[in-house]
């Protein structure tokens, strides 16, 4: 495809000068290298996607990408015990020991923790998700990739007034505001973004007639903007985000096997359960920041400076039956303040580049227990297990990134970053139970050090295309494992990996069509991975990894009226090595849990005048093949792929001020699994279903 691309591109002797912005495609400026730059000129994979094209997406949080964004996967655990990952690496974080191989940035700040990771966004000006290691410019950890966000800015001339209010079966109700205007005109600025989302949940509890798998969710953000000269930016924000839901993380998969089989609590119907235990997650996040921009002469000197504080609470119903055998109870907390001091050179010359400090402290704490009741008979256990932790990090960190131009169609881009981490771990687990799982005090403490980096090569071979190869060295810091664990080894060490790329991105047939390729493979080292030792899992550095693939994203709009994209994502990640995997296991060879081979999405939007406004109809496919919910691979931790399609139909009425519209997700009620899991105790596979089929009606405004 490359090759035909290129062909096509230079038999046009040149290409036609920008045309009219809504006859071409959206040229979108992102920040993924810390400078605002086109989309295109980036030699890195992306998918970049505007505050508007979120919306025309149905896209309301960060976990709503999963299904529009090729090679982005997830887990399904929850907002609280899930995760999100890219390119095969999906580190399900449940401790506060163990980090993400994928970073969440808002406006240039970390999220304090994988559970603050799916945001809302109600308020966004560009969502960027870059694929693979990014470990030079956002820092640590990011060895899978990373979602930078970047937020509206309030508005220094003129107030701007925008909501929208939606309602559909399931009593969803979802409603967003966004409001900004100045203060003092040309000097000061705010601004106010706030959203809630309530929805019935769609699985009965016979036994408490509650609807398990609910959403309740509210968001706020907002900021100043002071601009005191025109060299000079002060940006103030603060975000607030509190969830609290039924989540039901598990129900019985079979009846017919493991240790609890034929007892009560099956049903057929995956919409039903009996549970006696609580099912509650909740979840309330706090950030303030404050981002700096002086320019001094052609340099920016750059600093952000944040807080931000994350309680979770998660209760699970272990069993899954109307029986009192097990019940969970994980409560997490983290501050984090972190420090970014940054100076950008002038760009556009022959060579420009950014310098820059980080650091970041973390004190997280966490109080897990779980109470066991047996099974009924002569191997029965009874008691409970817990364990309360305290982790102190410190994270330093310098960085350096360059564009040397030796021509005026070639660039040469690199960078290093050079990382220091410690970690300090107070650990006691008591148990009273049967089960074989210790008693164990600790006291930890752990010290890291990497030089991470990359390097590519760009070459425009016209005025809107181009070809690019690179090569990046990741870095993932050890940890521990403070959780309900198995033996006395908790603490593992860093992960490392290899990543090289080859991508094209190119603007065709006048700004009308847009295509980006990538392909890539990545070697993974001391890979972090949770192995189940005895009754419990725990984090190990037992795996080599070996991953390759490719995305490919085109965007195509014919005529003015009419735009079409589509997204295929392809990741062939097995283990090499992964001694322990399972009791006598070598899982070498077997595929990575949580990722799809193949990802696939495609849409549409059709907009055409009627009477005095226009109508939009718009839909949107999503494919993801299947996937194995232990890295064994065993057949009932396969879940099978699934198609869905959205749809929705808008009317915009005369001066673009009120849309009327209907919406449906999922139509044609697809009932499949989205996540799945192993509970060793009691030889039980639990499943969960996803979202059936929902739909409404929604009004929005702006003014």
């Amino acid at each position: 495809m490359s090759a035909t691309c290129i062909a096509a591109v230079t038999a046009v002797p040149a290409l036609a000068q920008e045309a009219q912005d809504d006859t071409v495609i959206e040229t979108i400026t992102v920040v993924a290298r810390k400078r605002a730059e086109n989309v295109q000129t980036v030699p890195i994979s992306i998918t970049a996607l505007t505050g508007e094209g979120l919306q025309d997406r149905g896209i309301a949080r960060v976990s709503d990408l999963v299904n529009a964004v090729p090679n982005l996967s997830q887990d399904g655990g929850g907002a609280v015990l899930g995760a999100l990952g890219i390119r095969g690496i999906v580190s399900q974080t449940r401790n506060i020991g163990f980090d993400s191989g994928l970073g969440v940035y808002v406006d240039g700040v970390l999220g304090v923790r994988p559970n603050s990771f799916d945001q809302e966004l109600p308020d966004i000006a560009t969502l960027e998700v870059l694929r693979g290691p990014q470990g030079t410019l956002f820092g640590r950890n990011t060895t899978a990739g990373a979602i930078n966000i970047t937020t509206r800015k309030p508005d220094l001339e003129a107030f701007h007034v925008e909501g929208r209010a939606a309602y559909g079966n399931l009593d969803q109700a979802e409603g967003s505001v966004y409001l900004t205007g100045p203060l003092a005109p040309g000097k000061l600025a705010f601004k106010i973004a706030g959203s809630i989302a309530t929805r019935d949940g769609y699985i009965r509890n016979v036994l408490s007639d509650e609807k398990l798998n609910n959403l309740d969710r509210k968001s706020l953000r907002g900021g100043l903007l002071w601009k005191p000269t025109a060299d000079l930016d002060v940006a103030l924000g603060g975000s607030w985000l509190k969830q609290s839901d039924r989540l039901l993380l598990g129900q019985i998969a079979d009846n017919t096997v493991g240790g609890l089989a034929g007892l009560p609590g099956f049903f057929a119907d995956p919409y039903t359960v009996a549970q006696d235990g609580r099912n509650q997650q909740d979840r309330e996040i706090w950030t303030a920041n404050l981002n700096i921009d002086w320019r001094v002469g052609d340099y920016t000197v750059t600093s952000i400076t944040a807080y931000g504080d994350n309680t979770s609470r998660l209760i699970v119903d272990n069993d899954g039956r109307p029986i009192p055998l097990s019940t969970s109870d994980f409560r997490d907390g983290a501050r984090q303040f972190t420090q970014e001091l940054r100076l950008a050179s002038p760009a556009g010359g022959t060579f420009d580049y950014l310098v820059g400090l980080y650091y970041l402290y973390q004190d997280a704490d966490a109080d897990r227990s779980t109470v066991a009741l047996g099974p009924p008979g002569p191997g029965a256990f009874f008691g409970s297990i817990s364990s309360i932790s305290t982790l102190k990090t410190n994270a330093y960190a310098a960085f350096v990134n360059a564009n040397w131009r030796p021509t005026e169609s070639v660039t040469i881009s690199g960078g290093l970053r050079y990382n220091i981490e410690t970690r300090d771990l107070d650990f006691v687990q008591t148990n009273t139970s049967f089960v074989p799982l210790p008693n164990l005090t600790a006291k930890l403490d752990r010290e890291d050090r990497d030089l991470s980096g990359n390097l590519s090569v760009t070459w425009q071979f016209a005025d809107t295309a181009r070809v690019y190869a690179s090569v990046a060295r990741g870095f993932k810091s050890g940890g521990y494992n403070p959780d309900i664990v198995g033996d006395t080894q908790i603490s593992f060490g860093p992960e490392n990996a290899w990543s090289y790329e080859a991508g094209f991105k190119a603007d065709l047939l006048d700004r009308k069509l847009r295509v980006n390729a990538a392909a890539f493979y990545t070697d993974y080292k001391d890979l972090q991975v949770s192995a189940l030792i005895g009754a419990a899992f725990q984090i190990r550095n037992a795996a080599a990894a070996k991953i390759k693939g490719f995305e490919l994203e085109v965007t195509a709009k014919p005529v003015r009226e009419l735009e079409l994209n589509f997204g295929a994502g392809y990741t062939d990640a097995t283990y090499d090595n992964f001694p322990g995997c399972g009791p006598g296991l070598n899982c070498a060879g077997k595929r990575l849990p949580f990722v799809p081979k193949l990802s696939l999405s495609a849409g549409g939007q059709l907009t055409l005048p009627v009477g005095d406004g226009s109508l939009a109809l718009r839909s949107d496919l999503s494919y993801r093949s299947s996937v194995f919910y232990e890295a064994s691979n065993v057949p009932d931790g396969r879940l099978p792929g699934y198609v869905l399609v959205n749809g929705r139909v808008g009317y915009t009425f005369a001066e673009d001020k009120v849309t009327v519209a209907v919406f449906g997700r999922n139509l044609f009620d697809k009932r499949y699994r989205d996540f799945s899991f192993y509970l060793a105790p009691f030889d039980q596979r639990m499943d969960r279903w996803a979202v059936p089929r929902t739909y409404g009606v929604e009004i929005s405004t702006r003014f």
